[in-house]
């Protein structure tokens, strides 16, 4: 069942169009995220024994271990606390060669643990050199037996972060930390973040509900779920909620984690919390953890990208996929920026957050951020979410949508029950290759636009009453291309124009690839069945400041023309004002 988390205790038009108004804006000044900090960094390991903690409801006992990470300089605090939380991996090898990996706690017969906690270092360093503490913690316990457990262990990761939490906050206050006590007391537990990794990213989000239900809940203020389960479908809401989607996730395949974002969306009209997602193209599973990547030498590492069809934009031949070092380069200057901005109050890095600008250089990789705003306080005004079976009709604010030309419209995704299930031309036997989809449960629902001439449009015509949109900073939509549909040429981007007008018929027009790569025609593997492309939406943004020669306090429609290419097909959803 579905379930909503409480953070924070909150529970046509003309066929030509000018086309005027398309200078981009300057762009923003974000800071290189992966560049280190003035702080001297510090770390130790602590291990209060492999048995030392049962979970509430799990049946046996794990391990409180973990390594800390922080600021030497204990006077410069206070700092932000940030949890790391790993995901389902072998727990036990053999000594000394490390191979012969296995799920057993505790590791019996001279064998080692797999020390999977210690795989996000590089992040951790990079976050404590800017002043954060960071705990990354040992979850080899819990991986041995989650599958034996009814809720896969998410309940205990859960309680176990918590554990974690209350072990330090004790160390605060009372002798018996392994690092000095004064540091101990610079770490702000009023400012806690969590990360966590593939079941980890599940288990931080049962942590934000657990701790809520406490009577002195920790202050969490921002979670990332990196390449994430998604199991049970919890909504985490009213704090900033990070996802990160690696395209070429093969444990993972049918990148389930996209559901922490599709599913907040529109929940709670009272939800205070930012949504993102950011796909990181050509990343794996695996890479973000050094202890589970080959080079490391040890026991379960490898390449979790199983697929043999070297055409594949996700084999290791192929310039497409990243290597381990560029794959962790995002996954560092994303994580970091992430809790550097919604932790630690650095407002430099909010355009990249919202999607305003590209990947910064440094990070060597296409990265695609998707931002939902909260609608409190007028800081988003949907106009048409594309998710009502009249929606191609009637938009959001009870405007007339009108279809121009050729332009035809299909609902799809969402439920089976409601809409035709697929939003390709093509239906696709393997489920991975859409993961908006509901498969019996909720999903995406969308328009499915396909159009065979330039002049075809879809127009949302805007009610008076929310003509004024001067205090939001750009129109955006998700969009994805049909992959499967011939009138999408292959290899091909595909381009249209958004258009705003006014009451004294002023028109501005801006073609959206001017402001990214949102609609690139994903690379189709020949030969072998892959999962690769996937059917993925992606985030269409274009600042109103782009908008010119147009009244923005009288705006009477937004459309979408297009005149870019000659025909094509495409699935969109959420047209929305945003901050």
């Amino acid at each position: 069942m579905r379930r909503l988390l409480a953070a924070a205790l909150l529970a046509p038009l003309a066929a030509t169009l000018l086309v005027t108004g398309t200078a981009q804006a300057a762009p923003a000044d974000v800071p290189d995220p992966l560049v280190n900090g003035s702080h001297e960094v510090s770390e130790a390991p602590y291990n209060l024994g492999d048995t030392a903690y049962t979970p509430p409801g799990f049946a046996k006992p794990v391990e409180l271990a973990g390594q800390v990470y922080y600021p030497k300089d204990a006077a410069k605090g206070p700092y932000p606390l940030v949890v790391f939380l790993h995901g389902r991996h072998s727990t036990c090898m053999s000594a000394p060669a490390g191979g012969n990996p296995s799920l057993a706690w505790p590791c019996t017969d001279g064998r080692l643990p797999i020390p999977s906690h210690l795989g996000y270092a590089y992040a951790a360093r990079s976050l404590a050199s800017h002043g954060y503490a960071v705990i990354s913690i040992s979850a080899n316990g819990i991986n041995a037996a989650d599958n034996s457990d009814a809720q896969y262990g998410m309940v205990a990761r859960g309680h176990l972060t918590l554990k974690h939490l209350d072990l330090w906050r004790d160390w605060r206050d009372q002798a018996g930390a392994p690092i000095p006590q004064e540091s101990v007391r610079s770490f702000d537990f009023g400012k806690v973040g969590l990360m966590g990794h593939s079941r980890g990213g599940e288990g931080i989000v049962r942590a934000v509900e657990l701790n809520s239900q406490r009577p002195a809940p920790y202050a969490i203020k921002a979670i990332l779920p990196l390449a994430p389960t998604d199991f049970h479908r919890r909504i985490p809401l009213n704090l900033p909620v990070g996802t990160l989607i690696p395209t070429c996730d093969g444990d993972l395949s049918d990148l389930q984690g996209v559901h922490y974002y599709d599913d907040a969306r529109y929940t709670d009209a009272n939800d205070i919390g930012v949504h993102s997602i950011f796909t990181v193209i050509g990343a794996n599973h695996n890479y973000f953890n050094t202890n589970w990547t080959p080079s490391s030498g040890l026991a379960g590492a490898w390449d979790d990208w199983r697929s043999s069809n070297t055409s594949s934009q996700c084999h290791p031949s192929q310039s497409t996929r990243l290597s381990e070092e560029k794959q962790r380069d995002a996954g560092n200057g994303y994580l970091g920026s992430f809790f550097r901005h919604y932790l630690g109050g650095e407002s430099a890095f909010a355009p990249l957050w919202r999607g305003e600008v590209a990947t910064p250089a440094s990070i060597g990789a296409t990265v695609l951020v998707s931002y939902h705003s909260p609608s409190v306080n007028n800081r988003r005004l949907d106009v048409n979410r594309f998710a009502a079976a009249d929606s191609h009709q009637v938009n959001q604010l009870g405007g007339q949508v009108v279809l121009g030309g050729t332009l035809t419209t299909k609902l799809c995704g969402g439920t089976p029950s409601t809409t035709d299930a697929s939003c390709l031309n093509t239906k696709q036997a393997n489920r991975q290759r859409e993961p908006h989809r509901g498969y019996g449960t909720l999903g995406v629902s969308a328009q499915r636009l396909a159009w065979g001439h330039i002049s075809d449009t879809l127009s949302n015509t805007i009610p008076v009453a929310h003509q004024d949109i001067r205090k939001f900073a750009a129109v955006r939509f998700r969009a994805a291309v049909d992959f499967t549909d011939p009138a999408n040429p292959a290899g091909v981007a595909q381009d249209l124009q958004v258009v705003v007008t006014d009451r004294a018929g002023g028109k501005a027009s801006v073609p959206v690839a001017q402001f990214g790569k949102h609609l690139d025609y994903p690379h189709v593997p020949p030969g072998a069945a892959d999962v690769i492309p996937h059917f993925l939406f992606h985030q269409v943004r274009v600042p109103l400041s782009a908008f010119t020669g147009v009244d923005l306090s009288r705006v009477d429609s937004v459309y979408l023309a297009f005149n870019k290419t000659p025909k094509g097909a495409i699935a969109v959803a959420d047209l929305t004002f945003s901050d």
